[in-house]
């Protein structure tokens, strides 16, 4: 029991080892920590690659076709199974995702644990339509070259082996 009694006084006069928290500021997290998932949807440009990373598959696209032919890209990421690993920052070209150091992730509800982003990516400008006449004339000249082409290679002298 003398021993105990002396760690006992000894502890009473150390700084405690824990941190008082809720009440203080937020101990940071570690270096490189991988937390919350942030997202960034000005400078994605929709390749997918997040997407076909991601082992849980935690990711969704939604694509909705607007009145003017542009499209509403909507990326979901449920953290309710998402792993943390980084993979999809990792292949992110844009780095349009991040992993913040966010580790307070406490909620009720669902919804508390979806990120969520929408942009809007622009119909391309529609194809000018050729006429017949252009077509045919198109043809010519392709045909004009190919036998250019021919007679090009026919009068280059050939090599005696």
């Amino acid at each position: 029991m003398l021993p105990y009694l002396g760690k006992a006084m000894t502890n009473l006069f150390r700084k405690p080892s824990t941190e008082k928290f809720p009440v203080g500021d937020a101990p940071q997290a570690a270096e490189r920590y991988r937390g919350r998932i942030s997202y960034n949807p000005d400078v994605c440009v929709n390749c997918g690659m997040c997407m076909r990373v991601c082992a849980p598959q935690c990711m969704h696209r939604d694509i909705e076709t607007l009145e003017n032919g542009d499209q509403k890209i909507t990326f979901t990421f449920d953290l309710t199974s998402c792993t943390f690993c980084g993979m999809c920052a990792d292949f992110c070209s844009r780095h349009s995702i991040t992993l913040t150091d966010d580790y307070m992730m406490v909620g009720t509800q669902p919804e508390d644990f979806i990120v969520t982003g929408s942009f809007i990516k622009k119909a391309p400008p529609p194809k000018p339509k050729l006429t017949p006449e252009q077509i045919a004339e198109m043809k010519a000249k392709a045909e004009a070259a190919k036998a250019a082409k021919a007679a090009a290679k026919a009068e280059e002298p050939k090599a005696d082996a």
